[in-house]
């Protein structure tokens, strides 16, 4: 399992490795499963934050419609206190996916979801299979992404750098940077950044947006 580190940009590099490819198990058709993709991240974040690495990704937080599905993913990839895809942000009690699939199945523990303080809208594990909700704020151990496919067909191809960009509104756009967000390997990944100067007498600069180049 990859333990990913932060989101750490170190400069604009030109991408010229060749990426390694995600350590993703499949839950194999052959073995009763869906044919998806998984991995486990250790990171101590809040569920929005894992929600939009997961999307960053290429993927999206774990949605578990079986017992069968739960088991195996917890077996394979999952740990205590990660997160799943699970919200009822939208509707106190109505928990949906965030791939919009329908609810067919949950496992909560006991005296879960109990919406302790009146804000635990999101979803993670809490002891072996089972589940609870959690707020906004709480930060878990990591979380679970869920993929289409091996990653293989998403690599970022190699690129020659572009030069960076200031805006009248100064937002400066870098087409290209150096992002190795896992821990044990030698993968970069390209970005997309945009960003605006929050204070220029000392250059810090406020990330506005961002996207992975694939």
């Amino acid at each position: 399992m990859k333990k990913l580190l932060s989101w750490c940009m170190t400069g604009l590099l030109c991408l010229t490795t060749n990426n390694v490819l995600a350590e993703r198990l499949q839950w194999k058709v052959e073995d009763g499963g869906n044919g998806h993709y998984y991995e486990g991240f250790d990171a101590s974040v809040i569920w929005s934050e894992a929600n939009s690495l997961a999307k960053a990704l290429g993927g999206h937080l774990a949605t578990i419609t079986s017992d069968a599905e739960n088991r195996w993913v917890f077996d394979n990839v999952g740990k205590l206190y990660y997160f799943l895809g699970g919200t009822d942000a939208l509707e106190e009690g109505k928990w949906t996916w965030v791939t919009n699939e329908e609810w067919v199945y949950d496992r909560w523990a006991n005296g879960e979801p109990n919406n302790y303080g009146g804000n635990e809208n999101f979803l993670f594990y809490n002891q072996s299979y089972g589940w609870v909700d959690a707020s906004g704020s709480h930060k878990a151990n990591g979380f679970i992404v869920e993929y289409q496919n091996d990653g293989s067909s998403t690599q970022p191809t190699p690129e020659t750098c572009k030069p960076a960009t200031l805006s009248y509104d100064f937002k400066l756009h870098i087409p290209l940077l150096h992002y190795s967000p896992l821990a044990g390997n030698d993968e970069i990944m390209p970005l997309s950044v945009d960003m605006k100067i929050t204070n220029s007498s000392q250059y810090i600069f406020q990330i506005i947006d961002y996207k992975v180049i694939k």
